[in-house]
């Protein structure tokens, strides 16, 4: 298991969150080495709004919600600045239409490379394409299966 810092995407906070056994283990593994969490914005962005629109819609969020704000409090939460930015510019231009969709993604790949951070995900096939396709460095981690990681150079 690696214990380098790294970035959770947004699939791995839900995962953490429904309490998947590995991702959990490999989570507690990670804080008591590092302290906190990683995530970017974009990540919390994207889950608060998934529990915003349950919560409009009249489902039952709320204790998901005041659980996930918990969490984010003790995360260092890296902001999409200049250097994000600019990085998301060649992963998009890099892309096809219909690859493009994935703006929350691209964003995410782009903050964990501008960092210099392995992204954990289960997504390794979105994220790898934008990697190869754009020439980004970027290292994919996955949390929630057994085996080898993902480096992608």
């Amino acid at each position: 298991m690696t214990l380098e810092p790294a970035v959770l995407d947004s699939d791995t906070l839900s995962e953490l969150s429904r309490g998947h056994p590995l991702v959990t283990r490999r989570a507690r593994a990670y804080l008591a080495r590092h302290g906190h969490l990683t995530v970017t914005a974009v990540s919390v962005f994207e889950r608060l709004r998934g529990y915003r629109v349950a919560l409009r819609a009249g489902k039952p969020f709320a204790e998901q919600l005041r659980s996930f704000q918990t969490l984010v409090a003790t995360c260092r939460v890296l902001p999409l600045d200049a250097g994000a930015a600019e990085v998301a510019a060649l992963i998009w231009a890099h892309l096809d239409r219909r690859w493009r969709r994935g703006l929350g993604d691209i964003l995410i790949a782009a903050t964990a490379s501008h960092h210099g951070l392995p992204l954990v995900t289960r997504n390794r096939r979105d994220f790898a394409r934008m990697a190869r396709v754009s020439g980004v460095r970027l290292t994919l981690l996955d949390w929630s299966k057994r085996g080898p990681d993902l480096h992608l150079d």
